[in-house]
């Protein structure tokens, strides 16, 4: 037979005492100061014990893709500018059209020609970037060769430059983007006075000889295969004898190549046989930048066909991130400190996170604007994107609510929950914890129609100029 001696009630009693007194001892000694942070208590109410981390080392760098997919983006994007930042930037749009479907029956004793001209739509919402009191001067080429993609491409990118003819005919105009066609007296938001057109003379030669190909029903008119052979694009670019003029400007898709002709019956009265846009799978814009000069023209460029995206931390480039993804460059932030908050001894549970993305003073106005719009996502040690971070209880994604203060730029934020993050990264074991990050990059469709860009602070920048992962925890001791 086994006895089983339990402790008495008096030793019970006196154990609870001893205990109680030990955890209260424990709970007044001091927070230990671990890595690079910084803590303060929230005093909202007397007996809280939430701690807040907002000292935390961020690494900020640039990544870059050397080519964005611009194809069917509805939006044909022409124009140059000069940034302070990223250097000169130059649009160019390539496009098709076809021949209608009918044609018309051309009498020579009654029909003559007229002219040759191409017809372009700036909509009201259509993207635009720079200083839109600028005149600029647009210039249209025919292509010089057939629109095929390379071997092994499935789709038309920002580096495809292709061969273009002499210049088929120019118009310099200015467009005022927010100016509301039809409300009000407002009959126009271009300077030819056109509505929402912009309308560009082309070569009398070109004009006649498609005319008389009507006239003449020829197989290259009326064989969409054998047209575009002959005739195989157009390419709309800026002025390149000019300075920029310091503006894009992103025409509607729905363009048009018009011949113009006069029926001369009893009354004489203007015709014409439209050409319009069409394959919108061959519609791209070439988007070349040339960066002599500026700080981020030290970029790690690819070396390699395929490659992860090289990565070019902020002390290389200007002490600054930058975020352009029509010219393939995206934001990269790590946090290599960031599991130093866990190993607190008064760490008990992460309550929440947050991160605060401040522009670079001086690097956003009216004219340069920042994007509306900038997702977060998780990113690899290989640069590539592999998730949103969606806040905490929605699971949607984020894009930073933009806060714009044009007047005190300092309180020009975004702001993101990062809670589900720091919640990983925090008990990360991995020993590529350190090279996952957050990845800051313009979300679909802004991302390859839009040239709105972003300039970030590295640590190097006054505290209120920089990012700020801001890290509340609750704590195992009070503090009063």
């Amino acid at each position: 037979m086994i006895k089983h001696k339990y402790p008495t009630k008096k030793l019970l009693l006196f154990l609870s005492f001893f205990l109680t007194a030990l955890f209260i001892l424990s709970a007044c000694q001091k927070q230990p100061a671990l890595g690079d942070f910084g803590s303060q208590y929230t005093n909202d109410d007397a007996s809280s014990q939430i701690v807040l981390v907002d000292t935390a080392s961020v690494v900020v760098s640039t990544t870059y893709v050397d080519s964005t997919s611009t194809a069917s983006t509805g939006y044909l994007l022409v124009g140059s500018y000069n940034d302070d930042y990223l250097g000169k930037v130059t649009s160019r749009a390539y496009l098709q059209v076809a021949p209608p479907p009918s044609l018309p029956a051309l009498d020579p004793r009654i029909d003559t020609y007229d002219s040759v001209g191409m017809i372009f739509f700036f909509k009201p919402g259509s993207p635009y970037y720079g200083d839109t009191t600028q005149y600029q001067t647009y210039v249209v080429n025919q292509v010089d060769t057939l629109m095929e993609l390379p071997p092994f491409n499935h789709g038309w990118f920002s580096n495809y430059d292709l061969p273009i003819g002499p210049d088929l005919g120019s118009a310099s105009v200015r467009i005022e983007p927010n100016r509301p066609v039809g409300s009000g007296n407002i009959a126009s938001n271009t300077s030819q006075g056109t509505g929402d057109t912009v309308k560009i003379r082309l070569d009398d030669n070109l004009g006649r000889t498609i005319y008389n190909m009507v006239y003449n029903k020829s197989d290259t008119i009326k064989n969409f295969n054998k047209w575009l052979h002959w005739f195989h694009g157009l390419s709309v670019s800026p002025s390149s004898g000019l300075p920029p003029a310091n503006i894009i400007d992103g025409f509607k898709d729905s363009c048009i190549m018009r011949i113009y002709y006069r029926e001369n019956a009893l009354f004489s009265s203007e015709k014409f046989i439209d050409f319009e846009f069409t394959n919108r799978n061959n519609q791209y814009n070439y988007v070349r930048t040339d960066r002599t000069g500026k700080p981020i023209s030290n970029l790690k460029l690819p070396t390699q066909t395929i490659q992860p995206p090289p990565l070019t931390v902020s002390t290389q480039i200007g002490n600054a991130g930058y975020v352009q993804s029509m010219e393939g460059l995206n934001v990269k932030l790590t946090f290599p400190y960031l599991n130093a908050i866990a190993l607190r001894r008064d760490y008990i549970g992460l309550l929440r996170a947050e991160l605060t993305v401040r522009p670079v003073p001086g690097s956003f106005s009216t004219t340069w604007r920042l994007p509306p719009q900038m997702g977060i996502y998780v990113t690899d040690q290989g640069n590539t994107i592999i998730g949103t971070v969606p806040a905490v209880g929605t699971g949607t994604a984020q894009t930073g609510n933009l806060v714009q203060d044009y007047f005190n730029p300092l309180n020009t934020v975004y702001t993101y929950d990062v809670t589900n993050f720091v919640a990983t990264q925090l008990i990360n074991p991995s020993p590529a914890a350190k090279q996952t990050g957050l990845m800051l990059s313009i979300p679909s469709p802004a991302d390859n129609s839009s040239f709105n860009r972003l300039v970030l602070a590295d640590q190097s920048y006054p505290i209120n100029q920089r990012i700020t992962l801001s890290v509340y925890y609750i704590s195992l001791f009070p503090h009063n």
